[in-house]
Formats: structure tokens, sequence, C-alpha cells
């Protein structure tokens, strides 16, 4: 009896881990900016806002992108989600400067004087084209 418990579990796990490698594994997203200003981003999970996030205190968070360089944006395991809750990424890309400006301001005023420059609505298929690289300005 105890034999066939012990198969019956090497047959378990040897099934669990065959259907985890089929899984996508990435820990990060490279953001270049081969613009000739900097930039600031931001990277929303599963939402399909055409306007960027802000917290409850009316704050935002964005990462900036010097010009001509690359950004790794590391979130840990959040990108390997993709079978399970996470569907599409957006990333907001906003001028550097102007938001260097405005950037301790409400949202709304961010809003209304730091134009978008580009929205990226990206799903597995695309990053996994484009080797997990998200170019500024876009080059498709």
């Amino acid at each position: 009896m105890k034999q066939i418990r012990v198969t019956i579990l090497l047959i378990a796990t040897t099934l669990l881990l065959c259907a985890c490698l089929d899984k996508p594994r990435q820990d990060f997203i490279y953001i270049v900016n081969k613009s000739d200003k900097k930039i600031d981003f931001q990277v929303l999970k599963n939402k399909q806002d055409s306007i960027f996030y802000c917290s409850n205190t009316g704050k935002t968070i964005f990462f900036g992108v010097e010009s001509n360089s690359t950004f790794k944006l590391d979130n840990g395991d959040v990108y390997s989600g993709w079978d399970t809750d996470l569907k599409t990424l957006t990333v907001f890309i906003l001028d550097g400067k102007l938001y260097n400006e405005y950037w301790q301001q409400p949202c709304d005023t961010i809003r209304k004087y730091v134009p978008v420059l580009h929205t990226y609505r990206l799903t597995l298929a695309y990053l996994q084209r484009m080797n997990w690289t998200v170019v500024y300005p876009p080059e498709e």
C-alpha cells in the first residue's frame, strides 16, 4: 500500500512539474527610450483605461528613462501570471521634463499639463515577439 502511495505521489509531482514548464517565465521588461528627451512611464496591469493611474492621495507614480537609454523594469514574478490573472499591460509614456515640473501637483493638474506621448496595450504575444522590450518612440 505504501508503494502505491509513493507511486501516485511521484506521478502527481511529475505532472505538476511538466504543467509548470509551459507557463511563461519573465521577471522583467525593458523600456528603451530612443528619443532625444527624457520620458517617464507607468505600467498598469489589466487596465484598459486611457488615462494614467493616480492613488487615493492624488499622487502619481512614474519611472524615468533618460534619453537614449534603457530601464529594466523588474516586478518580480508579476509577468509570469499570464496564464492566470494577467491579460494585458498598459504602458503610459509621458514627457519627462514636463512631468518633473508637475509631479507634486494634483493628478488633475498633471493630466491637464503633461500629455501622454504614447500608450501601449501589451499582450503576452506582443511582448514575446518584441523580446520583452518596449521601445519609445514606437518602431512599428
